[in-house]
């Protein structure tokens, strides 16, 4: 199954200063979107966001368990 095809669902997301993060796909923590050798992802718990000023909203997302699940490689 093809991430573009499957259901999103509406999730919790967190924006800090402009940025949305998202719930990682197996932790029970939030993520800053991206990834670089340069920027490593960091993780965040909800009391640290909300510690830092976090605003609490929603998004539609692809299930986090499901993706873990289908073990999808993303290609670059």
């Amino acid at each position: 199954m093809r991430p573009d095809n499957m259901d999103r669902t509406e999730q919790t997301v967190y924006i800090l200063n402009g940025i949305t993060l998202l719930p990682h796909y197996t932790l029970p923590c939030y993520v800053t979107p991206g990834f670089t050798n340069d920027t490593p992802t960091k993780l965040w718990t909800v009391n640290q966001l909300l510690d830092e000023g976090a605003e609490k909203s929603t998004a539609f997302l692809w299930p986090r368990g499901l993706l873990a699940q289908t073990n999808i490689r993303w290609s670059a």
